[in-house]
């Protein structure tokens, strides 16, 4: 019954649904979750993109792709901050996100999200500092992007509005970097109505992470388990965006299993 609800999710309404699979998950079940029709979103944190070999990333790139199935990255965030005002931080992040370039020369996936770092307290609004910061690093890593054939996905996270984002976009011109539209976090962050930020951000869209909250924490619950409007950011996604990827983002197997059979209710 489980392959049967994961086939009939991986493919809704002629969409490709990605899913949240983490690296050794992956590495074990590849062939269980090619079986059932997944397309996996795969997280690497920063030791297995230190220790992934080229041979098991091009196993799994040839493996889901002779499947019709299609790949899609997270790379590290913890700690991560690409445009932080500590010189050496940020020179930390850039190489770690040069090293996610190199599993990408493998993997091959369609897009990759990553963290721009942005906070309100830690910059006390001073956003100019941090652009300026973010454009040491992300210039090269889109001419990887646009060199190899995926999409950065920039992801909000503690952003509070669409602003800082914007910025970015708008100091970056490339199809190859774009947003991804995580509904939990703008659940739990955001501080303005859900449509500023597809106004603000919608043609660049890239991505979405669907996942539910009760708003105070990250709970990266099924949808309709918890109380975000996902008909309105759907119908919003769909009135202002350009046919972005969709992931979702359960966090366990069992909840992989409720979140697979919930988003067809939506899609």
């Amino acid at each position: 019954m489980f392959n049967v609800c994961l086939r009939k999710a991986a493919m809704t309404q002629d969409r490709k649904i990605q899913v949240h699979v983490p690296y050794p998950y992956i590495l074990e079940k590849y062939e269980s979750l090619i079986s059932s029709g997944i397309n996996p979103e795969v997280y690497m944190d920063g030791f297995f993109i230190e220790e992934a070999r080229p041979f098991d990333l091009e196993r799994l790139h040839e493996s889901f792709g002779g499947a019709g199935l299609s790949i899609t990255l997270h790379g590290p965030y913890m700690d991560m901050n690409p445009g932080s005002m500590e010189e050496p931080v940020r020179l930390s992040t850039a190489r770690m996100y040069e090293k996610v370039f190199k599993v990408i020369e493998h993997l091959r996936p369609r897009a990759v999200v990553l963290h721009a770092g942005y906070h309100e307290k830690k910059y006390k609004g001073n956003f100019e500092l941090w652009l300026s910061q973010s454009l040491k690093t992300w210039p090269p890593l889109v001419e990887e992007a646009e060199r190899l054939g995926t999409v950065i996905a920039v992801e909000n996270i503690f952003e509070r509005e669409p602003s800082t984002l914007k910025l970015l976009m708008d100091s970056i011109e490339s199809p190859n970097f774009g947003i991804c539209m995580d509904a939990g976090h703008l659940r739990v962050f955001s501080k303005v109505d859900m449509e500023e930020w597809f106004v603000s951000l919608g043609p660049k869209i890239a991505e979405v992470h669907l996942h539910d909250n009760h708003g105070k924490h990250d709970d990266h619950l099924p949808l309709g388990e918890g109380s975000i409007d996902i008909p309105r950011f759907l119908s919003l996604l769909n009135q202002y965006a350009n046919d972005p990827i969709y992931t979702i983002e359960p966090h366990g197997e069992d909840a992989m299993k409720r979140a697979i059979e919930a988003v067809k209710k939506y899609l």
